[in-house]
């Protein structure tokens, strides 16, 4: 079969031209026409309208990469249980696809099936163990699932390959503080309010770590920070009176 677009030769049944990935029959014309038209649209926002025509390529020719699409726009518009469907279909053609896992664990997590998106993310970490995404959710996950000492080890793993993923230092801060690991709990929440000095929630958290490790004065000055942030934070402005009377009547 000769290539209309560069007279390649190619096989009777090559559907695209190997040179050139023109079209050789009208049914893969209309596909390649389809895939730009769901492409575009995605692109632009019109989720439904993607996944409309994402639909109609994937009923022309299935591959793991159009069932993986379709399954992150059911993903988005939030249509977990069709996004299952379709990622654990796109993993069937294509079993080692690290986004696929990926993926199907963020849809797994939001069904609050725990345990199964844990495994999910533990295999894209087999597959790509650089894929820091699937570390921190996983990490979250152990968390969610009262693993506590997991969660650590994990975002320990995560803060190793990128010590900008400054997220991960907050739920490490969590995960520590639960262990009674007082001192790693303030190094992580340091270095989210060193990163992030707008977050509220951090200062927080070091308030509560700094009165645990009896540094009366860094915990004052840690919710007063949460109040500059967050004037209507009520457990600061609770927390920040109940020292400052200690202070005043016991220093």
């Amino acid at each position: 079969m000769i290539c209309p677009a560069c007279k390649t030769q190619n096989t009777e049944d090559s559907h695209f031209c190997k040179n050139c990935g023109t079209a050789l029959t009208k049914k893969m014309g209309d596909y390649q026409t389809i895939i730009q038209s769901a492409t575009r649209f995605e692109n632009e926002g019109q989720l439904d309208e993607a996944l409309a025509e994402f639909l109609k390529a994937d009923a022309i020719q299935r591959s793991p990469e159009i069932l993986l699409h379709i399954g992150n726009l059911f993903y988005r518009l939030g249509k977990l249980d069709e996004a299952i469907e379709k990622f654990q279909l796109c993993l069937e053609l294509k079993p080692n696809q690290a986004g696929a896992h990926y993926s199907l664990g963020l849809a797994l997590y939001r069904k609050v099936l725990i345990t199964e998106a844990i495994q999910q993310f533990k295999k894209v970490l087999r597959i790509d163990p650089d894929f820091l995404l699937a570390y921190y959710w996983l990490g979250i996950c152990y968390y969610h699932h009262g693993e506590l000492q997991e969660t650590c080890t994990t975002l320990r793993r995560l803060l190793e390959k990128n010590p900008n993923f400054t997220v991960a230092y907050y739920h490490l801060g969590e995960a520590c503080a639960q262990l009674g690991n007082v001192e790693e709990s303030i190094a992580n929440f340091e270095k989210v309010v060193e990163q992030n000095p707008q977050d509220a929630p951090a200062f927080f958290q070091l308030g509560v770590s700094y009165y645990k490790k009896g540094e009366l004065d860094k915990s004052i000055s840690s919710f007063k920070k949460v109040l500059e942030l967050d004037p209507k934070h009520d457990r600061a402005k609770h927390n920040l009176k109940a020292l400052e009377e200690v202070r005043i009547h016991y220093y």
